[in-house]
């Protein structure tokens, strides 16, 4: 694991940034080890290699519109264009949705009487709030239905050939357009999606005399109930174009079949395998053009999933057969392992479980942090019985299956999952995640528990998924708004905070000049207070930045070594 980790992280691979000759070698090498071990290719495939084109989406395009009757909208200042939306022109007679969902689960359905077809529909973010202005579907945070590549998906199913979003009023009062991502891991929705400013919506429902968009929200809260409704002689027109480039890129897959009555099923233990080359877009030491090296993120789950690979491949064949996969671009959206579960060369629902392995070579302090372990009934048991005589603490990175990895790609489609992960720390995407820094010893130990486990995943009896939604869930918050100014901390996601008892944001360090920095935040901090707020999340945090401006002086409330201190920030913008 040590010399790979050192080749994958070598100055010679340049970071394997997503299109670089880096990141090829870096294929190539994982693809000869599997050669080298007699893993198979998977059939279909050209050879150990999946091949994709990736999208970027650059921007809109210049011939982008939305207008109603004469009135041209202004994009960036009336309306965004949502990242993942469909492209092409659309016109017709405009519904009120509410928040666009149509869930069985929850037994809620904006949709159910009211007809779409062929019409703009207008929706609300997020889902319906309780008296406190969270959601009614979950217990903390957003559930899934908040996510708004599901709204456009339901929107599409109905009928509808566009959605417009819109902010709900109460209980957000700052009335954000959502930024334009350059990668969006959810793929193009089926329909154009725009996010209009509350007074363009509420232009329209005044011209169609239908009460104000607070009222409609308030009804439909309190009650739990969808409110829809035609606005009469609203008729919404618009063009979505985007435009895109395209980047060779390959998953690198090899297999070791099984043997008997359940050879047909599988486990895939995967990884990623690319970093961010130079810098440029989830670079935490912004201006930097030196190699991000990314010896813990990914060398480390690469070089582990590869030792994985080799200790199977000596024992021969298991009772489901064992798929090892290099994932590419991780780090612009979880491209790869979308596009192995889009494009799968293996019927997905004779997939038993994945095992990620994503950032596993910094273990400190004998804390290995474990997601997934609530999306199948036996994964508690069996974490307990694997991690018997090794030495570590193991953690939860949350129970459910969606989170800020190439797991989620699976756990979407209900494939129960478990993650490795060793934690955050101050050189997580900096060019100082470096090989020198890995802790192979432990390297070793993890190895150890992923054998273990893989062990009885290839043995045990079909796993069930169970959807489980945490609180703090990263992908569900997307429903959430994006903010124009940095503090300049490096969250620590790993650990919460309930060995503290204290609620609030654990940072794992500062990026070098930020306002954090110069505040005197450092590793360790809880950041329990924002200006005259409490926080008790990281998203209390993003709320909070969302409403400043660059240049605000806040006040910081920090727990340190169990001591309350105060500190003081001057907020800049993200681009500074």
């Amino acid at each position: 694991m040590k010399q790979a980790v050192e080749y994958l992280a070598s100055d010679e691979l340049e970071g394997r940034g997503v299109g670089s000759k880096g990141l090829v070698d870096a294929g190539d090498y994982v693809a000869h080890t599997f050669a080298s071990l007699g893993l198979q290719p998977v059939p279909g495939l050209d050879g150990y290699f999946q091949k994709f084109d990736m999208v970027t989406a650059v921007a809109p395009d210049p011939k982008t519109s939305l207008t109603l009757g004469d009135k041209t909208y202004e994009i960036g200042k009336d309306y965004a264009v949502a990242s993942f939306s469909g492209e092409g022109t659309f016109q017709g007679p405009l519904v009120f949705v509410g928040y666009g969902i149509s869930s069985k689960e929850h037994s809620y359905d904006d949709y159910a009487s009211i007809d779409v077809k062929g019409k703009v529909v207008l929706a609300m973010r997020f889902e319906p709030h309780n008296e406190s202005g969270t959601s009614r579907f979950a217990k903390d945070d957003w559930s899934t239905e908040a996510v708004l590549s599901r709204k456009a998906k339901v929107a599409a199913e109905h009928g509808a050939i566009a959605l417009v979003l819109v902010n709900p009023p109460t209980f957000h009062p700052v009335d954000i357009l959502l930024p334009f991502s350059r990668q969006f891991p959810g793929g193009k929705a089926p329909i154009p999606v725009v996010q209009v400013k509350e007074p363009v919506a509420e232009a329209w429902l005044k011209q169609a005399k239908a009460q104000e968009l607070k009222g409609l929200q308030g009804a439909i809260d309190k009650e739990t109930h969808p409110d829809s409704l035609a606005l009469a002689d609203i008729a919404v027109k618009g063009t979505i174009a985007i435009q895109r480039t395209e980047k060779p890129v390959r998953n690198v897959v090899g297999m070791i079949p099984g043997k008997g009555p359940h050879a047909d099923e599988y486990v895939v233990i995967g990884s990623h395998y690319d970093h961010l080359g130079h810098g440029g877009s989830g670079s935490l030491a912004p201006g930097s053009h030196a190699i991000f090296h990314g010896a813990d993120d990914n060398a480390s789950g690469t070089a582990m999933m590869l030792a994985l690979a080799d200790r199977f491949a000596r024992r021969g064949p298991q009772e489901r057969t064992l798929i090892f996969a290099a994932w590419t671009a991780e780090e612009t959206g979880l491209i790869g392992s979308q596009h192995f579960v889009s494009n799968p060369p293996i019927p997905l629902d004779h997939i038993a479980a994945n095992l990620n392995l994503d950032m596993v070579g910094r273990v400190r302090n004998n804390i290995l942090y474990i997601g997934g372990a609530g999306t199948a009934p036996a994964f508690d048991k069996l974490l307990v019985e694997a991690d018997k005589g090794l030495p570590f603490q193991i953690k939860s990175f949350g129970r459910g299956g969606y989170g800020p990895s190439d797991h989620m790609s699976f756990a979407m489609h209900k494939i129960p999952v478990l993650f490795f992960f060793s934690g955050m720390h101050a050189d997580y995407h900096r060019p100082s995640d470096t090989s020198d820094k890995v802790n192979y010893a432990s390297m070793e130990d993890v190895a150890k528990l992923g054998e273990r486990l893989a062990s009885e995943l290839v043995t045990m009896p079909r796993q069930n998924y169970v959807e489980v939604t945490d609180s703090g869930n990263a992908m569900a918050h997307m429903a959430g708004g994006g903010s124009h100014v940095t503090l300049g901390v490096v969250p620590d996601y790993s650990e919460g905070t309930e060995q503290t008892k204290v609620k609030g944001v654990k940072i794992s360090g500062t990026v070098p000049g930020s306002p954090a920095a110069a505040a005197g935040l450092k590793e360790g901090d809880i950041i329990i207070q924002f200006g005259n707020d409490k926080l008790d999340s990281l998203y209390d945090l993003s709320d909070e930045l969302g409403k400043a401006k660059p240049g605000d002086k806040v006040k910081l409330g920090v727990m340190r070594d169990g001591k309350r201190t105060d500190l003081e920030a001057t907020l800049t913008s993200k681009g500074d």
